[in-house]
């Protein structure tokens, strides 16, 4: 009899665990980080015409400096987490002399709630002009 309700017991804690979810019994994975941090905050402080020397003390420097185009600098940034999507952000940035000439932005975005923040602000701000 106590085989019995042993081996009932048995079966539905393995039937039960196997509804579990799927990391329950896998591996675990890390957080990979690789690149520059480019931040949507540190990039919105960017502008056209700030020297090399602003931009490496905004940005740090860049992940990409090749010599056969002097004039561009490349800020490149990978998260891989071990479960989730990846995250890519690339910025790329054009010099005239020692100043920016162009600033391109793939990919970085503002947070979500930034995002409604700054929503939110500029209805604000049409509002008060239509007035």
């Amino acid at each position: 009899m106590r085989k019995t309700v042993y081996t009932i017991l048995i079966s539905a804690l393995i039937i039960g665990l196997g509804g579990c979810s799927g990391k329950l019994f896998t591996v675990y994975k890390i957080d990979v980080q690789q690149g520059n941090a480019v931040d949507f905050e540190n990039v919105e402080m960017l502008k056209v015409g700030m020297t090399r020397d602003q931009v490496k003390f905004l940005l740090g420097t860049p992940m990409v400096a090749d010599i056969f185009h002097p004039d561009r600098w490349d800020y490149v940034y990978y998260f891989i987490p071990g479960y989730g999507e990846r995250e890519r952000r690339h910025l790329t940035l054009y010099f005239n002399g020692d100043n920016v000439s162009e600033i391109i932005k793939n990919q970085i975005e503002a947070p979500p709630a930034e995002q409604a923040e700054t929503t939110s602000e500029e209805n604000t701000d049409s509002e008060a002009e239509q007035s």
